[in-house]
Parts: structure tokens; sequence; C-alpha cells
């Protein structure tokens, strides 16, 4: 469940079990239990050692969600040895007898029953409650409906308790059932958090007796991307970072019509190696699925997302025209550095913050001049393209973003020393 948790299983593995020729078995078909395999062999546990035990999916998809690293997956754990066993729901220890110390696992099956050896059991068959947690929870007198319910401002049906994260579910008046806290992104959930505890210390507020009347029972919206990653059987370095929703199978996915498109470079194994982005209607990064055995700047790459293609140079029309053989070297390019700097969030807010405000008194935004043609619920002309390119010239917006570029390609010049400025030539 943490790090000590982690740290006490390695211990033990390092210091007893590798010492005997005893069997492990990995319960489940997230990717903890395929990072948990691939950690055993990294160890030195011989992949026949090893036994693989995939319950029955309770998901619609699969925890990859795309068929190429499904394959590649179970490739290499067929050949590092590991033994699968699908279908499986684990029954009783030790042929149901009762003893101190575990050496079977039994499970069952639609088809036939199935017994293991078993010298260590580690468990990632679903997420649930801890015990303690729920006793805690319980005679604390929370409302707990299958998990900790609260509103879409974090409280519980007492005002002196909050609640976030993985644990909790949201009230049934706001009919999404489906949703929760386990579908976005948890540092992104935790900062909305702190932000309604921040009210707690404000001297200058009122302290609320009660949570205070929604006007709209809607769920909050969170933005940020849900980021997965770890390294896979057969030592592949694997990244995905997608945005927050409900799980759906990529097929049904690829079947709506505002899907976009997705650009691949490489496949599992070869040369190059698989990296797959798809770009929404919009032309945004939606999501970023990295595999390679070779370690790569994920941090980097996960600014990529939400960014439009054409920050990324015009990556569109250069995959078109076939100039991407690699979209790993593609993005270690010296050109795409100023997208990972941790200033490039402010300086795209400070080029929006020009945008939408009005140049002078009575005069509209250029925000205001495209949401004009973007009412009108048809598609823009290249008349209309033209008039507000001519526009967006004419009224100095075009000038002050260029300025704002070159301040903070010159501000933070001695981290981004490649690109060219003024007085340099």
């Amino acid at each position: 469940n943490d790090e000590y948790d982690a740290a006490v299983a390695l211990y033990w593995l390092e210091n007893y079990f590798l010492k005997s020729n005893r069997k492990a078995i990995v319960y489940g078909c997230t990717l903890d239990a395929y990072c948990c395999v691939q950690t055993l062999i990294a160890m030195g546990i011989p992949g026949e050692n090893i036994q693989l035990v995939e319950p029955p999916s309770i998901y619609q998809s699969t925890c990859f969600n795309d068929p190429k690293i499904d394959d590649a997956v179970k490739q290499a754990l067929v050949s590092s040895g590991v033994q699968v066993h699908s279908g499986y729901i684990l029954a009783h220890w030790n042929d149901g007898d009762d003893v101190s110390e575990i050496t079977s696992a039994s499970f069952t099956s639609s088809k036939t029953p199935l017994t293991l050896e078993c010298g260590v059991f580690f468990a990632y068959y679903k997420r649930a409650v801890d015990t303690d947690a729920f006793k805690a929870i319980n005679d604390a007198c929370l409302v707990y409906d299958g998990k900790l319910v609260i509103d879409a401002a974090f409280h519980t049906n007492d005002v002196s308790v909050r609640g976030a994260g993985t644990i909790t579910k949201y009230q049934r008046k706001y009919h999404a059932e489906q949703w929760s806290h386990a579908n976005f992104n948890s540092k992104e959930v935790g900062v909305h958090l702190a932000t309604e505890m921040l009210r707690l210390f404000d001297p200058t507020l009122d302290q609320q007796t009660a949570p205070p009347e929604e006007s709209l029972n809607l769920i909050p919206i969170y933005r940020n991307p849900k980021i997965q990653g770890g390294i896979l059987p057969g030592c592949y370095y694997y990244l995905h970072v997608a945005k927050p929703g409900l799980d759906v199978p990529l097929a049904t996915q690829k079947e709506q019509p505002d899907y976009g498109k997705e650009y691949l470079t490489g496949s599992p194994g070869g040369k190059p190696d698989y990296f797959r982005i798809h770009i929404n209607q919009y032309n945004n990064v939606e999501t970023l699925t990295c595999l390679t055995k070779q370690a790569f700047p994920c941090e980097n790459f996960i600014c990529l997302y939400g960014l439009h293609e054409r920050f990324l140079n015009n990556m569109v029309s250069r995959f078109n025209e076939k100039l991407i053989p690699d979209f790993y070297e593609f993005f270690r390019e010296t050109w795409c550095l100023a997208l990972y700097h941790d200033r490039f969030s402010d300086f795209r807010d400070e080029v929006r913050e020009l945008l939408v405000t009005s140049p002078g008194v009575g005069m509209d935004s250029i925000e205001d001049k495209v949401r004009e043609v973007v009412d009108e619920d048809v598609p823009m002309n290249d008349a209309q393209k033209k008039q507000l390119l001519e526009i967006y010239a004419s009224s100095g917006s075009k000038r002050a973003v260029e300025t704002r570029l070159l301040s903070f390609l010159s501000y933070n010049y001695y981290h981004l020393p490649m690109y060219a400025k003024p007085g340099m030539v």
C-alpha cells in the first residue's frame, strides 16, 4: 500500500525468499501486478518460480487499454518463463486447512480449479477500504456507502471532517455513480482540498456550522491528466498520460466522431520504440503512450499534454510529410526545451491574458472577435480567417505576443541558451 510496505517486502525477499526455491504468486491484472512481476525477476528470482494469476477483469478494458502493449507484455512474460493463469479467483489457502503457515493457494474458475505452491503471495486484485479505516469511519458516525460519502466541496456529513481520494465517493444526489476522485489526477484533487482547507484558517471568514447549500448539484471539473507508469516485464519503461475520465476501451473511443486522430512511431521492442500520440478534434494532445526499453525523460513528455500540435513544431504536418520517424528523437531535439521549462505554463497564461484584454476603450479583444465567428455555428471560411489575422496584426496583439515571447527567452536564457534572440546576429 505504501513505500514502507514495499521496503519491508523487498527486505524479506532479499534475506529469506531468495535463499529458498519456493514459488511466488502474484494475483491481479493491474499495472501494479505486472510491475511486481518485473521487480521479482530483476531481484534474481527465476521466471519459472513466479506464477501470475489473473482474475476475471472487472473493467471494460485492460489496465493498458492498448492491444499492442497487451501483446508485448504477454510475450515478455512467456519469454521470461513466468506461468500465467487467466480467469481464476482466489478460493482458499492450504486446501481449506487451518494452519499457521500458508504453503499453497487454491483458485476457482468457470473451467477447472487450480492449486499452486505458495512461498510468497502478492495481492493486487482490486483496491478496497482497509478494515481499520472502515472502523474509524464507522465509529465517527460518518456516512459510508461502500466508500466515504462526500459532496463536491469535500464535506462529509460532519462539517469538521473532510474527505478526498480513492476512499471517497460522491453523494447520490449528483447522479454520478461512476465518477469519483479515482477518475482524476490525485495531485490536482489534493490542491483543491488544500484550497478548501485554507478557508478554515482565514480570520476574515466566518466558520461554517454546516456544509453550504449548493445551487447546482454538479461534481467539480478537474483538468490535469491522469498519469501512470512503471517498469514492465521485458524491462519495458512504460508511461501513459491521458485525459481524466471514465475507463473506455480504446476501440470504442476510436468509433466516436469527435475522437480526433492518433500518430504512432515504432513498435514495442522494435526500432524505433513504441510512441503513440492522440490528437483530439481541437488539435490538442490528449493522450501520450510510451513503451521503450531505454529510459526516457518522462517528466518532460508529461509537459506535452494539452498543448496544441502547432506548439510542437507543426508536428502533424511534419508527421504527414514523413519527417518524424521517431517521436523519442523528435521530442529530445533542442527546439522543444522551452516547452519543458517550469515557467512555460505561466508564459502561456500571460499570452492568453494579452488576447482576452481589450486593446482600448470600447474595442473588442481578439478573443471577442474569435467568439463572434465561432458562435455563428458554421465552419470558419478563408475570408474570416484572413480578417482575424489582419485584426491580430493591426491591433498590436501580434507585436505584444512576440515581445512577451522574447522576454520569456531572455529571462530564462541561462536555461534556454539554444534559442536565438535580438542582438545575437
